[in-house]
């Protein structure tokens, strides 16, 4: 494959001609899959050749889009030729992938020509949002507002697919469309790996892994199966050290002896490097020098979610990377200023190979010398996976197969700018139908309620909705009763339509979810429910719950169970009387003394109600007296004695796609420590002393012992609490 560079400049545009030499365009790479097989006489780049992968559209991709369209027009009598003789024309576009929507990395959209033409095909990639789709967010900066033409006036077929972090299975691209099968005309595919990075929103790093298609019996080219190695390229813009003590270096002197110590669990960082380690080139966001980054700096850029040339050249050099490609400039750099920061980079190479080639390679093996150099608008690196595919006997198509994003099994996905456009069935009998309606058509669903199960029933089988959400209690048949309907006797929509059932009110005992292994739970796993949805919940958690069941994507917000002894819970709760109380300095102090110690912006004394979660006390969040009972990390936090520390959120199954997550305060990083009121069954669990950051790191063990003693202090505060209650009875 061939990997272009067409604007490697961060932050801002800069056209200045002591800018030049290196660019001043923002960030846009081109890679283009290998279009033939050596021995073949066909250009690398060629209209339905080589599959083409845009990574982000910075102003550079303003020019990539004029040479695409140089590229189109320069082949037209080519392109009525398929037409004339009857034959299908062929396909023009690829896949992009967005890393994040800064401005910086996505203002060349607008003026991406490509975009705009119907003879063009193209699979934009980004994170995954659920709060807001990726369309939605690239779609801001064209708003009337700002831009003349909006991102809908773009005539070209455009799917766009939400990413989550994926450093495994990934997905592929070119090799026809899937990875290549035994009869596929395509010479070569890509592998695309994502990973979560360190900065201020959702982005990824991307990895792009290139394999030959090689001959399974050595003689039929129509008989083929993938080689076992590739060449590879990983872009990683936009990444602040997780541990930012390692701006200044002695990454690898840290990790060296942390992997002396078995029992010692890889750092984020050392994880950073596990996803590039042994790639052949990799770009790595490298803005800064550690003395413009240092705290002590009076222009400090701590915080600001970028890399220091110090830290990037370590962990390429621990990762074993071949060749660093240092980018995302400083806006304010000169290209004479880069000859001296690429100079020093290349220092700091030599003396780390100096000192620890020998425990990083072994004795008596050899290591291959990485090579440093800055990325260069124009430049352009070919890396063949034809040279190691001789002799290379390969692996059929289905071994390691990538999921492929465009299908998920059994059920046909939606695209994520169709969610709006989806009817939903309410049949609720119980449940407060009001809310959960507006919100639904607020956020463009068409919305139907009924409440009778024969009306629910007649309905579903004339209008075929996209998704059914029940009460189990109807007004006739119970909800599961309607499910066994829809999914037996109403064909294949019946079988593959969105179905979610709402538990049944509990009885009072305080234990409203019902087991796993219940009844109820047993019969949703048989009818293949979406959800079965237990205990108090939001109106925003059933539409993110629609809206991913709809995208047919794993949900990643759960819901905190209730206790065994819930009602009990909710009991001490109330007797503090410190629900609905005014604000008081006794734990506003705690608060802010923990913001301060801990270095975080929010910190709080929150209590978990039986449907809501109050802050009794909010440093950081002026206003916010409560949310949700669903979205707090808090109703987790109580169910356990110990403290509950979240390093990254985006990584945690239960939170990812939390709307606290998603959205303001952004969460990345929270700790709980469990807050006690006393009973007369014993101390139970209200609430917590908890720490909120929007950038991802852990606690060590000292600020562990702290934040108890803190939570501790807090505890005091809620006896004398509960006592004066008991006085006042």
């Amino acid at each position: 494959m061939k990997v272009k560079i067409w604007g490697c400049r961060g932050s801002i545009p800069r056209p200045n001609p002591e800018m030049a030499r290196y660019g001043g365009n923002t960030p846009c790479i081109e890679v283009v899959a290998s279009s033939s097989s050596p021995g073949e006489d066909s250009p690398s780049r060629d209209l339905g050749g080589g599959h083409r992968i845009v990574l982000d559209l910075g102003s550079g991709a303003f020019d990539l889009g004029q040479m695409v369209l140089g590229e189109f027009f320069g082949r037209k009598k080519e392109l009525d030729e398929p037409a004339k003789e009857g034959r299908a024309a062929p396909k023009f576009g690829g896949s992009i992938l967005i890393t994040h929507t800064h401005w910086d990395h996505i203002q060349g959209l607008p003026f991406f020509v490509p975009l705009y033409l119907p003879q063009f095909e193209w699979t934009i990639y980004g994170p995954r949002g659920v709060a807001k789709s990726l369309q939605e967010s690239l779609s801001g900066q064209m708003q009337h507002d700002y831009f003349p033409v909006r991102l809908s006036d773009m005539q070209s077929k455009t799917k766009y697919v939400g990413l989550c972090e994926d450093t495994q299975k990934g997905f592929w691209v070119g090799g026809d469309e899937g990875g290549g099968d035994a009869g596929s005309s395509a010479p070569s595919s890509i592998k695309v790996t994502s990973k979560y990075l360190n900065h201020s929103v959702l982005t990824l790093g991307y990895k792009l892994e290139e394999y030959a298609h090689v001959p399974s019996d050595g003689t039929s080219p129509n008989n083929r199966k993938r080689a076992k190695r590739g060449v590879s390229v990983a872009y990683i813009t936009d990444h602040e050290p997780f541990d930012h003590s390692l701006a200044k270096g002695g990454f690898v002197e840290s990790s060296l002896d942390a992997g002396s110590r078995l029992d010692q669990p890889p750092s984020p960082d050392q994880s950073h490097t596990e996803f590039f380690k042994g790639v052949d080139v990799m770009l790595h966001d490298c803005q800064y020098l550690y003395k413009e980054y240092s705290p002590e700096s009076s222009t400090s850029k701590e915080y600001w979610g970028h890399s220091t040339v110090e830290y990037v050249v370590e962990v390429a050099f621990y990762a074993g990377v071949k060749q660093l490609l240092l980018f995302h400039h400083d806006p304010q750099r000169t290209d004479e200023q880069m000859d001296d920061l690429v100079d020093y980079a290349r220092s700091i190479a030599e003396e780390l190979e100096r000192q620890y080639a020998v425990k990083m390679g072994g004795v008596g093996q050899q290591r291959t010398l990485m090579k440093v150099d800055a990325a260069k608008e124009g430049d352009v690196y070919e890396l063949d996976p034809f040279a190691l595919a001789e002799g290379d006997d390969g692996v059929d198509f289905d071994v390691d197969n990538a999921l492929d994003v465009e299908s998920a099994p059994q059920k046909k996905p939606l695209a994520p700018g169709d969610v709006g456009e989806r009817s939903v069935l309410l049949g609720l009998y119980q449940t407060e139908a009001g809310p959960i309606r507006d919100l639904l058509s607020l956020n463009g669903f068409n919305v139907k309620v009924l409440q009778s199960s024969d009306d629910i029933v007649q309905y579903a089988r004339e209008h075929e909705p996209d998704a059914i959400v029940l009460d189990d209690s109807l007004f006739g048949q119970t909800g599961f009763e309607v499910c066994e309907e829809i999914r037996t006797g109403m064909g294949e929509w019946g079988k593959d339509v969105c179905l979610m059932v709402i538990a049944a009110s509990s009885d009072g005992s305080g234990q409203d979810g019902a087991s796993s292994e219940s009844k109820e739970q047993l019969t949703a796993d048989r009818l293949h429910l979406e959800d079965y949805v237990q205990g108090s919940f939001s109106p925003s958690y059933l539409l993110t719950r629609l809206q991913v069941s709809l995208l047919r994507m794993p949900l990643r917000w759960r819901r905190a169970p209730f206790l065994a002894n819930e009602s009990q819970r909710l009991a001490a709760l109330h007797s503090t009387g410190l629900l609905d109380s005014d604000p008081e300095e006794r734990f506003d102090r705690i608060t802010r003394l923990c913001s301060s110690m801990f270095k975080v912006p929010v910190s709080a004394v929150s209590l978990v109600d039986k449907d809501r979660q109050y802050f009794k006390s909010i440093e950081g969040l002026p206003g916010v007296k409560e949310t949700p009972r669903d979205r707090a990390f808090c109703a987790h936090a109580i169910l356990d004695d110990g403290i509950m520390v979240v390093p990254d959120a985006l990584q945690d199954e239960r939170f990812a796609d939390n709307p606290l997550v998603e959205g303001a305060p952004n969460v990345r990083f929270y700790a709980g420590c469990p807050i006690h009121a006393p009973s007369k069954e014993g101390k139970m669990p209200i609430g917590t002393l908890c720490l909120i950051d929007s950038k991802p790191h852990d606690l060590r063990e000292e600020e562990l012992r702290s934040l108890k003693d803190f939570g501790a202090m807090v505890e005091r505060e809620v006896s004398s609490s509960f006592a004066k209650t008991e006085l006042d009875k």
